[in-house]
């Protein structure tokens, strides 16, 4: 019984556990000039205080502004509008469930948003700063994860494709040059038959069929990109609609990880990144400026065979990929705790 609740953990909850990292006011910046130069927005968890403390990072300056530190009694995700300075995040309400909730930073002043849902997290905010984008479950819901946003203007929630109670959507990530989602999803049925399949003859869960499709804000299908038969643990779509890249680990029990391409028009997957040494269990990915390189969060363990799903790693890092040039450089690391998410500033 254990091991199916562990096993029902991971294949449901990928992107949430695979998103751990975090940073202290130590963090190392790696080759200034060469660092995309758009402020960073980062969430880092402190475990045993259960803590989260939202940074504005200037990658030029080398510095960090604290925007908001709060003890938060489940791990958060979030998003900052700098045009209003609010603060979008996930906190625990008064009934137990994760709500969505803002902090007007200029008047000192947090409100709940949503009382409807089960959960929210992957929070992000649309370049108008008018609608906030997340994964939500609906209550008395423990698998089938929605898209939802919340109308800033209008105080009002929609939530997409409420009525397919087969897809559930892993993770997705919204680019505000093109105002369009990648969204990857999953059938809830495949991955029930891939978890009985794996208890019952002890073998390690084949990952489910991931779809890879391009969504406008309004929340209507545009394009599908391609079905995806590996662990998926993070996807990006570029500025000009020409590509889509993901991350993937081999197995579920292996930090191993690469990253690849998919071109729009050919429907070809091109190897980009494998992970190195110092830069595995890749993840979160997210195009920078005009889509030239990207950036991601990866973990350093003592060695590969000491890694563990629910662990928190031994370094974590933040780092960006130059397409181009094929090199690597870390934004900042730290040894200390967890990176949950992070946004780039809207320009």
């Amino acid at each position: 019984m254990k091991k199916t609740i562990v096993f029902s953990l991971i294949a449901v909850s990928l992107c949430i556990i695979l998103s751990y990292k975090f940073l202290t006011s130590g963090s190392a910046v790696v080759n200034k000039n060469d660092t995309p130069s758009q402020k960073l927005y980062i969430n880092l968890f402190e475990p045993k205080l259960l803590t989260n403390t939202f940074y504005e990072y200037d990658p030029t300056l080398q510095e960090n502004t604290v925007l908001l530190k709060k003890k938060i009694p489940d791990y958060t995700t979030f998003s900052y509008s700098k045009l209003h300075n609010k603060l979008y995040f996930a906190d625990k309400a008064e009934d137990g469930t994760m709500q969505l909730f803002v902090k007007d930073l200029q008047k000192n002043q947090i409100r709940q948003l949503t009382k409807e849902l089960g959960n929210v997290d992957l929070i992000q905010i649309d370049n108008k700063q008018t609608t906030v984008f997340m994964r939500v479950l609906l209550k008395d819901e423990y698998r089938n994860f929605h898209i939802a946003t919340y109308n800033i203007e209008k105080d009002k929630l929609e939530i997409w494709e409420k009525d397919d109670k087969d897809k559930s959507i892993l993770d997705f990530d919204y680019n505000p040059n093109n105002n369009k989602l990648v969204i990857v999803s999953f059938s809830e049925a495949e991955d029930k038959k891939n978890l009985e399949e794996a208890n019952e003859k002890q073998i390690t869960m084949r990952p489910a069929k991931y779809s890879l499709d391009i969504y406008n804000v309004d929340g209507n299908k545009e394009k599908h990109v391609s079905l995806v038969e590996k662990l998926i643990s993070g996807a990006s779509f570029a500025d000009d609609e020409s590509s889509v890249i993901f991350s993937y680990d081999e197995n579920l029990t292996n930090p191993t990880s690469h990253v690849a391409e998919i071109n729009l028009n050919s429907k070809k997957i091109k190897p980009l990144f494998d992970d190195t040494e110092k830069h595995f269990k890749i993840r979160v990915l997210k195009y920078g400026e005009k889509s030239g390189g990207f950036f991601f969060l990866s973990s350093l363990y003592d060695s590969k065979k000491d890694y563990n799903t629910l662990g928190a790693p031994k370094e974590s890092v933040l780092s960006y990929y130059d397409i181009n040039k094929k090199t690597v450089k870390d934004i900042w690391h730290t040894d200390k705790g967890v990176i949950v998410n992070y946004s780039m500033e809207i320009k």
